[in-house]
């Protein structure tokens, strides 16, 4: 079974910073370490507000030791994710002579494809993040998922999905990682790290509605083909609805936590109901609040966020052509908003017909729908991409001992 190089991914979110390394093997990713740092306050809206805050904790990444694994591991090179604010994806194809008089193909032919692929000026004022081939075409009309290195033909064809995003928010991310010391090898958008991450499990669909619903930002983007085709986002999410349980319960934000994730939302009855929470008020008098009032307060938080959600399900619908398929597509959802308990019942009046599936990675080391987008990344390094970035031959980007 074919196991992959190590590679290190950082995702930068509102509430962490997320890191991991791993490899893929069998076409699934496997973690040999992972952990997060909080960044509460230092991200807003999926912007980095104070960089030198977010470089002090990420560059605490460069050099892992975990005493209880025996583990010590450097990484100086690292993927990042980028989220998908102003996300724009174009379909472009080139083709090219083969430079080599062999008549074989080599890779400097595929250098090639890629320039003239970044060459084209792309409209409005995004910047290309990345080139996602579909697949090579030869003379003989052959298609090729990887690059067909070694093999005989005159011309080679590509077509490829070109990935873009505003150009200060890519500035801003890689600055960040880069003042931490970092060297960034890859920068992938997040939708299309879940995509990979969901297309490799067969029991899931194709085509659907990806939802990462974050501390205080969602994202909806349209999966076809696990790739993702076009995305919206708006600034609701899991710390918005702590907020809410916080104040309508007098409660602190790590109390108004603890029961969101302990309680969610449910309507069973029982013949006893404990209360979820007591708080005091400035003159001490206590109040209880059960089950029921945390679901007035979240049902009352998904009135307000399944509009927006409503909406963007509506505006991505609207950008492809009118199929049955875009009309039964599923919702499947990943991030921390989506181990919210009731989740499904709290969205179905957006979802209508539609099915709803939280997902939760399989993967080892690394079970968690919060990790998804990096789960995703560290199996789409194991394939080739038409990378942006160095190639870094001959450089150990990680090294790894046993103490």
């Amino acid at each position: 079974m074919e196991t992959s190089k190590k590679t290190a991914v950082l995702e930068i979110t509102d509430d962490s910073a997320k890191f991991a390394i791993g490899y893929a093997v069998g076409g699934q990713p496997v973690v040999i370490y992972k952990t997060e740092r909080s960044l509460k306050g230092l991200v807003k809206d999926g912007y980095i507000s104070d960089q030198k805050a977010v470089v002090d904790i990420i560059k605490e990444f460069a050099h892992i030791e975990d005493e209880a694994a025996s583990l010590k591991i450097n990484a100086h090179n690292l993927s990042i994710i980028i989220p998908p604010l102003g996300f724009q994806i174009y379909q472009n194809a080139k083709s090219t002579t083969l430079t080599s008089s062999s008549g074989l193909i080599d890779y400097i032919d595929i250098t090639n494809l890629n320039s003239m692929l970044m060459n084209d000026k792309i409209p409005g004022d995004n910047l290309i993040v990345d080139i996602i081939p579909d697949f090579f075409t030869l003379d003989d009309g052959k298609n090729y998922s990887n690059p067909p290195l070694g093999e005989k033909s005159h011309s080679i064809a590509i077509r490829a999905k070109i990935h873009t995003l505003p150009e200060p928010l890519v500035h801003a991310f890689r600055a960040t990682v880069e003042a931490a010391g970092f060297r960034i090898k890859d920068a992938s958008v997040a939708p299309y790290c879940a995509s990979q991450l969901i297309g490799s499990d067969k029991s899931m669909p194709e085509n659907y509605f990806l939802l990462d619903m974050g501390a205080r930002l969602t994202t909806i983007s349209i999966v076809g083909a696990s790739s993702p085709y076009s995305s919206l986002f708006f600034p609701r999410g899991g710390d918005d609805l702590t907020d809410a349980i916080a104040t309508g319960m007098g409660l602190s934000f790590a109390e108004a936590e603890k029961i969101k994730r302990d309680y969610g939302f449910d309507e069973r009855t029982t013949s006893y109901e404990a209360p979820v929470a007591v708080s005091a008020d400035s003159q001490g008098r206590k109040t209880k609040y059960f089950q029921s009032s945390l679901n007035t307060v979240i049902e009352d938080f998904f009135e307000d966020w399944n509009a927006h959600f409503a909406n963007a399900i509506a505006k991505l619908s609207a950008r492809q052509p009118t199929s049955q398929v875009i009309a039964s597509m599923p919702v499947v959802a990943i991030g921390g908003g989506s181990e919210l308990k009731g989740l499904a019942k709290l969205v179905a009046p957006t979802l209508g017909a539609r099915r709803f599936i939280a997902y939760v990675p399989t993967a080892l080391g690394a079970r968690d729908p919060r990790f998804a987008n990096v789960l995703g990344l560290i199996l789409a390094e194991s394939h080739y991409r038409g990378t942006l970035e160095e190639n870094y031959h001959g450089v150990s980007s990680l090294s790894r001992e046993r103490q």
